[in-house]
């Protein structure tokens, strides 16, 4: 469970593993599957989210809980609003967000810790996908923050994703 971030501390956390299999992550959430591309992890907003109490460079504040940390490197499931480009014909990149956005003027624009910067294993057509649609993603996280004159400006990236819209 040791892992590195750049431009953060890890802070240490209490985890332990339940009967179940899950992991209990200090005493407040539950991760369930074990990382690897056969059982992802399956996380929820309010376990991605929890690095605001810790993480806010503009703040002074750089630890990541170890809990979050636990995820670098991992992969991980995770279901939210996507947001494609809107000048193209097929893309390799989405945003996986929390709230609904249509990246103008409906809905929440993402913060740096209710977002991912989502880059898929293959193309997929983007056609007539402007709506805001709801999908599960699957791939390897990268807590990686990108701080711009002690501002956060992103936190996490997905690679090699694939991506289903069917609930």
């Amino acid at each position: 469970m040791d892992a590195t971030i750049s431009a953060a501390t890890v802070s240490p956390g209490n985890i332990t593993r339940l009967p179940s299999g899950a992991l209990s992550c200090d005493g407040r959430y539950e991760l369930t599957g074990d990382g690897t591309r056969e059982r992802p992890y399956q996380v929820t907003w309010e376990f991605l989210t929890s690095a605001e109490d810790t993480y806010v460079p503009r703040l002074g504040m750089s630890a990541v809980p170890q809990r979050l940390a636990i995820l670098q490197n991992s992969w991980v499931t995770v279901s939210g609003y996507i947001a494609y480009p809107l000048v193209a014909t097929e893309t390799d990149e989405v945003l996986l967000m929390l709230n609904q956005w249509d990246g103008c003027c409906i809905g929440v624009p993402p913060t740096p810790y209710d977002a991912v910067e989502v880059r898929l294993e293959h193309a997929i057509e983007v056609g007539r996908r402007h709506q805001i649609q709801y999908a599960t993603i699957t791939g390897k996280l990268e807590i990686d923050p990108y701080v711009v004159d002690k501002w956060l400006v992103g936190l996490y990236l997905m690679e090699d994703a694939s991506l289903t819209t069917d609930l």
